[in-house]
């Protein structure tokens, strides 16, 4: 690879330190019909496996894996052919995978057992029951230690020396290629496996079994984006693209239909050199992700800051991130005659200075006009930062009349505004707090080495020019927003009303 990986690119760690078990468990309940009529018997199914390490685990991990990319492009079709033509492994398209993480041991032990139970009632007694049960198991080891050949024989090696080299995790980049790149490697294979070469019908690829993982989801996923992205020659996905997505009610993987919904939900589709990968939407990551020094009621950040002003009824776009404002709960006849303005007073708090005892700041070189300010950055963490100049907070006095105003009214606001902005009663939210900023900068990042990000304030700014800037860090995948000098004072944050399932509550 050219240029070569960064040392300096890749984590080391230590999640585990001594003995270790990680286990896992599953219980499925269901009914069999027996052979008579009508006879149905309860069942139960249960699945345990449980990995014992009994020392130190190491885990290494590339922090960003783009500089893979060109590699991939460059190499994909080559591999591939390698692979089936000269390796003779069968690899179908998706099979190949580049290891960009593990977790290393020197010794190991597994266990992984199967059971089923069948429940039959006693008709003597309603109370009692007898059952049947079937179970099977399997189990395997591994130890650091080197083997040599000693004539026919393999033993082992007599210095006894154990290496931390047995890998339990891996992490992969997992790679596909579209489908006319992957037709003419069929057919470049295909006589090395059907030597009779029987006519196939016309437009059908020639297919064979696979020997490797027949589910594993990046091939549904990889073989998707490359539909959605029909000029990319080559699809990667990371394994921790589909594994972020997955929810703790999963019964069972996803399809990749289902898996892509949820997947658009949160990264954009990125295309770059013939190759199609995921990256994380970063409004996703600064609204799932943002710490501030501000109260914590202001729950909800605005990855796009513009004027929402306090008893604002409105919603979220999907397309922008937008905060649309349907009308103003305090003066709703100007937009519905029908609607009461909502019996409540705003408090309006003095404008606060700059906090900056939450992040460390410090004064640039004496010659230079600016003031520098750092964000601390963890690798593996992802982050996301609000920096402002002097804020203005305002919000409704604490009394319950914008709850049940919001309560009493939902109904009418859907039917007057639902069909035309495409939203529902629980995307509508009433402000009821608001932070305002005429000087601000947001930054985050799901990708990036340990160490710090640096916002350069400029003391002296320019009507017009950014207020500041994020100085480039040494790796990463970074996306932020400054705004500009005199510009109008945007809403960052604000705390609102949310209505679902006829229950009022706050955002959180």
């Amino acid at each position: 690879m050219s240029p070569p990986l960064d040392p300096a690119n890749v984590h080391e760690d230590v999640p585990f330190e001594g003995h270790t078990v990680l286990d896992g468990r599953s219980v499925r309940k269901f009914q069999i019909h027996g052979y008579s009529p009508g006879a149905i018997f309860d069942a139960v199914a249960e699945e345990l496996a449980t990995l014992t390490i009994p020392g130190r685990v190491t885990s290494r991990d590339v922090i960003d894996v783009s500089c893979f990319r060109k590699y991939i492009a460059a190499n994909a079709v080559g591999w591939y052919k390698g692979v089936n033509e000269v390796g003779g492994r069968q690899a179908t398209n998706g099979d190949l995978r580049i290891v960009v993480g593990g977790d290393r041991c020197s010794s190991w032990s597994r266990l992984a057992t199967a059971s089923a139970a069948v429940y039959i009632p006693d008709h003597e007694s309603p109370t009692t029951r007898s059952f049947v049960q079937f179970n099977v198991g399997v189990n395997a080891d591994g130890l650091g230690v080197l083997y040599i050949m000693q004539g026919n024989r393999r033993i082992r090696d007599p210095e006894g020396v154990v290496y931390q080299n047995q890998s339990v995790f891996l992490r992969t980049l997992n790679i596909s290629v579209c489908d006319d790149i992957w037709s003419q490697l069929t057919e470049d294979y295909r006589p090395r496996i059907d030597p009779y070469m029987r006519p196939l019908p016309e437009g059908t690829t020639f297919t064979w079994r696979s020997h490797s993982i027949g589910m594993h989801p990046a091939n549904g996923i990889n073989a998707l984006l490359l539909k959605q992205r029909p000029r990319a020659k080559f699809a990667i996905t990371q394994d921790s693209d589909w594994i972020s997505v997955l929810k703790p009610d999963d019964p069972t993987l996803p399809c990749a239909s289902e898996f892509l919904s949820r997947i658009l939900e949160v990264y954009n589709v990125c295309e770059e050199d013939d190759v199609v990968f995921l990256e994380y939407k970063p409004e996703v990551l600064y609204r799932n992700y943002l710490t501030h020094d501000h109260h914590m009621s202001l729950t909800l950040p605005l990855w796009q800051p513009t004027v929402v002003e306090v008893g604002a009824v409105g919603y979220l776009s999907r397309e922008d991130e937008n905060f649309v404002t349907l009308f103003n709960a305090c003066a709703p006849d100007d937009a519905i005659f029908s609607l009461p303005p909502v019996q409540t007073e705003i408090v309006t708090q003095p404008i606060q200075s700059v906090k900056s005892n939450a992040f460390d700041v410090s004064r640039a070189d004496e010659s230079t006009p600016s003031q520098r300010v750092f964000f601390p950055l963890k690798v593996g963490e992802k982050v996301a930062r609000l920096y402002t100049g002097p804020t203005q907070h305002r919000q409704f006095q604490a009394d319950n009349a914008p709850t049940e105003w919001f309560k009493s009214n939902i109904k009418n606001i859907i039917e007057i505004y639902g069909a035309d902005h495409n939203v529902t009663g629980e995307d509508l939210v009433l402000i009821t707090e608001t932070l305002c900023a005429q000087d601000y900068a947001l930054f985050v990042s799901a990708c990036h080495q340990e160490g710090s990000v640096t916002f350069d304030i400029d003391v002296e700014p320019q009507i017009g020019q950014p207020w500041g800037a994020f100085l480039p860090a040494k790796s990463g995948q970074f996306t932020s927003k400054v705004s500009r000098h005199g510009g109008p004072w945007n809403t960052v944050l604000v705390s609102c009303l949310r209505v679902a399932s006829n229950v009022v509550s706050l955002l959180d």
